[in-house]
């Protein structure tokens, strides 16, 4: 498993954790359920989108990077 994909199960799961779906993070972010979707699915997501969603989590990208490894 790559490293990207590491990140996103962990994100995923901590999503899922806390109860937020992808509806309430695409309006926490401003941003179409949709968009969101397709980040999760295409696994692109920018560098400044990684930490808006990790902070939102509670976590910095390097608390984030630290539990998916």
């Amino acid at each position: 498993m790559t490293e990207i994909e590491l990140l996103v199960k962990t994100l995923k799961r901590r999503l899922k954790l806390q109860g937020i779906t992808y509806r309430d993070l695409a309006e926490r972010l401003k941003v179409s359920e949709p968009s969101i979707k397709r980040l999760f699915a295409n696994r692109r997501f920018t560098l400044e989108r990684l930490v808006e969603i990790a902070n939102l989590l509670g976590f910095t990208l390097a608390e984030l990077a630290q539990e998916a490894a």
